[in-house]
C-alpha cells in the first residue's frame, strides 16, 4: 500500500493508463515496410549540393501536399537519389505523374520569343472551368506578376491571333490564340492554360493537377527520372509485422531468462520484467500520440531501449546488494548518477541522427531517445523505489 501512494509509483501509473488508452482509441501507425505499399527511387540528372537537395525534397513535399497526399514520407539518399515512400492506399500513377514534371514553365510568342516564365507567376488557382475563347474548356487559371504582365504587354502589343505556345519541361501543353483585348498594350496579368475541352477525363484531371502544383511550388533545381519502383504487397507487410512482434517477444523473453538466471530470486527479476514491460507500452503509446509510423528500424530502437533499461536497472540492484540495505540511499543515488552519465552519452550518440538523419535512421534514433527519457524520468525512479521497498523489508 505503501508503494502505491509514493508519487514515482503514481507518475508510471498515471502514464501507463494513458498510454494504453492511446494505443486503443488512436492506434499505431505502421510504415510501408510493415503496412505494404510502393516505394518510388528517383534519380537527379546530376549530383546535386545539399542546399540544392534540401529545396528538391521541400518543393516535392509541397506538390504531394498540394494534392492532399500528406502521408507520404520523401528524403533523399546520397547526392543524386530521392527516396518517396506511398502507402497502400494512394494512387501511385497520379504521384508519379507529378513527381515527372520538373515544373520549368515557358510561354512563347509564335514558338520564338520568350514572353514569361515559371518564374514570373505569381500565384495560380487550382484546376477548373476556364473560359476560352472558343467556349468553355477545363485547364489552370494563374496571375503573372505585375513586371511579367508589363513584359508581355509589350512583346504582344499589336500582333492580335498570333499564338503563345505554353511549355513545361520541354513539352507543348497549350497554344492559345490572342486575342485583340490582350493585345492593347496594357498589362494584363490573368492568364490561362488549357489543358482539354470540357468535360475533362480523368487523366486530363490529372495532367492539370500536375501543372497547377509545379506552377504552385515552382520549378525543381534539377530534372528527376524515376529510377525504379517497387512494391510491398500488404501480405508480405503483415509477415514482417509478426517478424517485428516476435522479434520484440524474444528479446523480452531472451532478458528475462538472463535477468532469473543471474538473481535467481522472483522477487528481483518481476520487478525488472514489469518495469521492462511497462517501458514498451509507455514508448508505443508516445509513437500513438505523435502519429509516428513504426517501421523495422523504429522497432530495433524500441529493443534497443529495452536493452538499455534492464542494464539501468541491473545497475541499480547492484548497488544495492554490494553496499548493503544501510547504504540504500546513497547505492541508489550512486546508481543514478552512473544511470544519467550513460543516458546523455546514448542520447547525444542518437542525436545527430535524428536531427541529421534521413529516413528509416530518423524512426531508430526517435524511439531510442523516447525509450532512454521515459526510463531515466517515469520508469527507473518507480523500479528505484520497489528496490528501495523490498530491501527494507
Amino acid at each position: 500500500m505503501r508503494l502505491l501512494r509514493d508519487k514515482r509509483i503514481a507518475i508510471l501509473g498515471i502514464f501507463l493508463f494513458i498510454s494504453l488508452i492511446l494505443i486503443a482509441f488512436k492506434g499505431l501507425k505502421f510504415g510501408v515496410d510493415l503496412s505494404g505499399g510502393t516505394v518510388i527511387v528517383l534519380k537527379a540528372e546530376k549530383p546535386i549540393s545539399d542546399q540544392e537537395m534540401e529545396i528538391t525534397v521541400d518543393i516535392i513535399e509541397k506538390r504531394l501536399n498540394l494534392n492532399g497526399l500528406s502521408d507520404i514520407t520523401v528524403y533523399p539518399r546520397g547526392n543524386d537519389e530521392i527516396i518517396v515512400i506511398v502507402p497502400n492506399n494512394s494512387d501511385v500513377d497520379r504521384i508519379i505523374k507529378i513527381l515527372k514534371h520538373q515544373g520549368v514553365f515557358v510561354a512563347k510568342l509564335d514558338d520564338k520569343i520568350t514572353v514569361y516564365t515559371g518564374r514570373d507567376v505569381k500565384s495560380v488557382e487550382p484546376p477548373g472551368k476556364v473560359a476560352t475563347e472558343s467556349g468553355w474548356a477545363y485547364g489552370v487559371s494563374f496571375e503573372l506578376t505585375l513586371e511579367g504582365a508589363k513584359r508581355f504587354a509589350e512583346i504582344v502589343k499589336g500582333k492580335p491571333y498570333h499564338k503563345i505556345y505554353l511549355y513545361m519541361d520541354g513539352k507543348l501543353i497549350s497554344a492559345p490564340v490572342l486575342s485583340p483585348d490582350l493585345c492593347d498594350g496594357k498589362p494584363h496579368p490573368r492568364q490561362v492554360i488549357t489543358v482539354s475541352p470540357y468535360p475533362p477525363s480523368k487523366e486530363d484531371i490529372d495532367e492539370a493537377m500536375a501543372i497547377y502544383t509545379a506552377l504552385k511550388s515552382g520549378a525543381l533545381p534539377v530534372k528527376l527520372d524515376i529510377e525504379y519502383t517497387y512494391v510491398i504487397s500488404p501480405k508480405l507487410g503483415e509477415e514482417f509485422k509478426k517478424g517485428a512482434a516476435i522479434a520484440l517477444l524474444l528479446a523480452f523473453i531472451a532478458v528475462s531468462m538472463i535477468v532469473a538466471i543471474r538473481y535467481k530470486q522472483p522477487k528481483i527479476a518481476f520487478p525488472i520484467m514489469m518495469t521492462c514491460l511497462s517501458e514498451i507500452i509507455i514508448i508505443l503509446g508516445f509513437a500513438a500520440l505523435i502519429e509516428w509510423k513504426l517501421d523495422l528500424p523504429s522497432i530495433a530502437g524500441i529493443i534497443a531501449a529495452v536493452g538499455t533499461g534492464v542494464d539501468d536497472q541491473i545497475v541499480i540492484t547492484d548497488e544495492v546488494l554490494k553496499r548493503g540495505v544501510r547504504k540504500l540511499k546513497s547505492s541508489i543515488k550512486r546508481a543514478f548518477f552512473i544511470i544519467f552519465a550513460s543516458a546523455g552519452t546514448s542520447i547525444a550518440a542518437m542525436l545527430p541522427l535524428f536531427t541529421l538523419g534521413v529516413g528509416m535512421l530518423k524512426g531508430f534514433a526517435l524511439t531510442t531517445i523516447a525509450g532512454i527519457l521515459i526510463g531515466v524520468f517515469i520508469t527507473r525512479p518507480a523500479f528505484a523505489r520497489i528496490i528501495e521497498e523490498l530491501f527494507k523489508e
